[in-house]
């Protein structure tokens, strides 16, 4: 009679030394795969680049600007299709397109085809803003400064008079007018009539904002971004129930700065 004790101890050391050896079969294969695809991709050459860059709408950069970049960073002389992917540093490659201040975010990465994959992500800018000596740029939607382009014209409304708000390249708004304007330019980028509607704010000796509509004579007197949201829905009716019937040009100011009141002047 088999000794039933030693024979299920038995068993019990075969299964393990099975799974043992499963695992370092598995292993061991693991192994080989990453270090025959490690070997392919240091054989693989760059066969294409794609380019995406985004939003389609705004062109501060464009196939061929992207291109310069990343020309200028694997040096003079040499080309970017037929370029061993040993020699390609994707990570240089990101760095170098997030330095431009137009770009918010690159991502760069080469398929097991050898195809180069660039995706921009450039900033999309809602103010252009005019200093009181003549100085311009942009703020984006996140409140960075951004230059002027000679490649491209952003369709946002403009700021100018009393701003003092110095630019520097990578900084953000920090006075107190910069952070009103930031507000405005915020608050009116996200609505699609408003939008289309203002074309200027300017800003005052006493740091009050004036809103110069597309249509019409009237201008707005804002006074401060206090209770935006508020002054804004007083102004959209009064636009809606009130020149629309009575005509575009019968004011010439209209007045939003105090509470609950729309005060028309003639």
């Amino acid at each position: 009679m088999t000794d039933k004790p030693k024979y299920d101890k038995w068993l019990k050391l075969l299964k393990k030394g099975l799974l043992i050896t499963a695992w370092v079969g598995m292993l061991g294969g693991l192994v080989f795969a990453l270090a025959f695809v490690n070997k392919q991709e240091q054989e693989l050459k760059c066969k294409k680049v794609n380019i995406s860059i985004y939003p389609l709408d705004v062109r501060f950069f464009n196939r061929q600007s992207v291109f310069d970049v990343i020309r200028h960073e694997i040096g003079e002389g040499k080309k970017l299709i037929g370029l061993p992917m040993k020699e390609i540093n994707v990570s240089k490659f990101e760095q170098k397109l997030t330095k431009q201040v137009h770009i918010e975010k690159a991502d760069v990465y080469i398929d097991l085809h050898g195809e180069m994959n660039i995706k921009v992500v450039q900033r999309v800018p809602i103010l252009r803003v005019i200093r009181f000596d003549g100085t311009q740029y942009y703020l984006d939607k996140k409140g960075f400064k951004i230059p002027i382009s000679d490649a491209y014209t952003a369709h946002v409304p403009v700021a100018n008079g009393n701003i003092f708000e110095r630019y520097e390249k990578g900084d953000t708004v920090y006075s107190f007018v910069g952070k009103q304007l930031y507000d405005m330019a915020s608050y009116v980028d996200k609505d699609p009539f408003l939008n289309a509607f203002i074309e200027q704010i300017f800003v005052r000796a006493d740091n009050e904002l004036v809103l110069v509509p597309k249509v019409g004579r009237a201008y707005f007197i804002f006074g401060t971004t206090e209770n935006l949201e508020e002054k804004f829905e007083m102004m959209l009716v009064f636009c809606q129930e009130g020149l629309n019937r009575i005509g575009w040009n019968k004011y010439r100011s209209i007045d939003l700065r105090f509470k609950g009141q729309v005060i028309g002047k003639k």
